[in-house]
């Protein structure tokens, strides 16, 4: 864990490849997640373990849909839906509140032909890690795309493949494909969508791996709400970050779903852990990750999207569950 005195900010300059050579300054904020002060200290099954707003001083910085965090919690591999890939460091104080960010970078994606992506084929949205490589889930034109990772897990300049995904896939809506994915405990990765209905539930799939082939399930959401991102747990299961958004309403919440439940043909409904609302620090939250905590638990963080607008912000929260 990275450790650092408690402090107001913490700046990171952040690179846009070579090719743009743009350099950005983000600053990281600590907030409270109330924003009435800092009597709220739980949600639901969640402790409050610091968050921070991100601010940049570029156009090129924001629209983070998906995070990974490090094992120890000190690295974060995010990516953007204009398909960049967005990294930093984590600092915390003594206590293991989060409170700053340093060491950042943004570099873009390649598309299979080696060039950068570019509209309407750069809306990255989901992100699963793999041995040696990083699946990315993309909209508009739905498809998946497989990423060569160095030994130290970040991304390499080598062009990335097409990801074998099922016909339906590429059948949805424009703006609701693959908004969360996540690596399950036997290797194999949960898609699920974000709004492509069937049923009355969300189209998702356990995506083929091997001579095992791919898998199809459907995700139940609370009424109102979209599934935005995934992460897997130590005992396998995972929990689903929903996400609430409209210019009125704001609201997201993470729901436990059983690692036995996630099978071929299943109709998965999450035990819900935690609901955030105003006066609670809430923005268009579209990602999530768990790691295991130093002192027991598991350490959570979800990650805000703010599209790149003025109206929103980028918001990273970290909570403990035991």
């Amino acid at each position: 864990m990275k450790r650092a005195a408690p402090i107001l900010a913490a700046a990171c300059a952040l690179w846009i490849g070579a090719a743009d050579a743009a350099e950005v300054t983000v600053i990281g904020t600590p907030i409270d997640l109330d924003f009435g002060g800092a009597h709220r200290t739980t949600v639901g099954a969640l402790t409050y373990r610091g968050g921070l707003k991100l601010a940049g001083n570029s156009a090129a910085f924001g629209g983070l849909s998906a995070l990974r965090v490090s094992k120890d919690g000190t690295h974060v591999l995010a990516i953007t839906d204009r398909a960049a890939w967005f990294q930093m460091d984590l600092l915390y104080d003594a206590a293991g509140m989060l409170v700053g960010v340093e060491h950042g970078d943004l570099t873009p994606m390649l598309d299979v032909d080696g060039k950068a992506l570019v509209p309407p084929r750069s809306d990255a949205e989901s992100l699963a890690l793999l041995r040696g490589a990083a699946l990315v889930g993309f909209e508009r034109e739905h498809r998946v795309l497989r990423f060569a990772l160095d030994a130290n897990g970040r991304p390499t300049a080598a062009r990335p493949v097409i990801e074998p995904t099922p016909p339906a896939v590429a059948r949805a809506p424009t703006n609701q494909g693959l908004e969360a994915m996540t690596t399950l405990a036997d290797g194999r990765v949960l898609a699920i969508s974000e709004g492509y209905l069937d049923d009355g539930a969300m189209l998702g799939w356990i995506l083929a791996t091997g001579d095992r082939p791919a898998e199809t399930v459907h995700y139940v959401a609370a009424p109102g709400f979209n599934p935005t991102d995934a992460t897997t747990l130590a005992n396998g299961d995972v929990l689903v970050l929903e996400r609430r958004f409209t210019i009125f309403d704001r609201a997201a919440r993470i729901v436990r779903l059983r690692a036995a439940d996630i099978r071929d043909g299943a109709r998965l409904i999450g035990e819900e852990i935690a609901r955030l609302l105003p006066p609670m620090q809430v923005d268009n939250f579209e990602g999530i990750d768990a790691v295991a905590a130093p002192e027991g638990g598991t350490r959570v963080f979800v990650l805000s999207d703010d599209n790149f607008g003025a109206l929103q912000r980028t918001l990273l929260l970290q909570f403990w569950m035991p």
